[in-house]
């Protein structure tokens, strides 16, 4: 599965959920780093960085860097590889 594709097909779980809103971050070099999606669910930030499972491809340091920033100040963060880990992120939430 492309990232793009998994990427449509996180944002369309996340925002079917009650409580919940999602964007797609992706853009240019200047944005390089950040998570493919922020959201919000239950009051609480989210910023899921996306990994197509078939390519192998891991997060780089840099967006492991920018995910451990927003999780230290508060925010809820994860690398995905499929609707099913963001699921599981998400059961964080009470």
């Amino acid at each position: 599965m492309a990232e793009t594709s998994l990427q449509d097909k996180v944002l369309g779980y996340l925002n079917s959920l009650p409580d919940c809103i999602a964007e797609n971050v992706s853009g240019n070099a200047q944005q390089s780093g950040r998570a493919d999606i922020n959201g919000c669910y239950k009051g609480q930030c989210v910023k899921i960085e996306l990994k197509d499972p078939a390519t192998g491809y891991k997060p780089t340091k840099q967006q492991l860097l920018y995910l451990k920033k927003w999780s230290k100040a508060g925010a809820l963060t994860g690398v995905c590889y499929s609707v099913d880990d963001v699921k599981k992120l998400l059961e964080e939430i009470k």
